[in-house]
């Protein structure tokens, strides 16, 4: 048992804001349910884990500029 990493993990736990906490237990309960469940899930418990995954991701508005979205630099029509 490695209890210097659960130790660890604690600590980090109890360093995220309240509301990370909440998310964080939030995930926590959701994966433990998912990993205890060994029949098939019904499709609203499938569009739930969908939605929290969607959560998860990055929250990056890194968008391309016009130009770069302009055909004659996405595609190379020389021939």
């Amino acid at each position: 048992m490695n209890v210097q990493l659960v130790n660890s993990l604690v600590e980090a736990v109890l360093n995220l804001s309240p509301e990370e906490q909440k998310l964080f237990q939030q995930k926590l309960s959701n994966k433990h349910l998912t990993l205890r469940t060994s029949k098939p899930q019904t499709p609203e418990e499938r569009l739930l884990l969908w939605h929290e995954w969607i959560d998860t991701a990055p929250k990056s508005y890194a968008n391309l500029c016009d130009e770069a979205l302009q055909r004659e630099n996405i595609y190379d029509d020389e021939v």
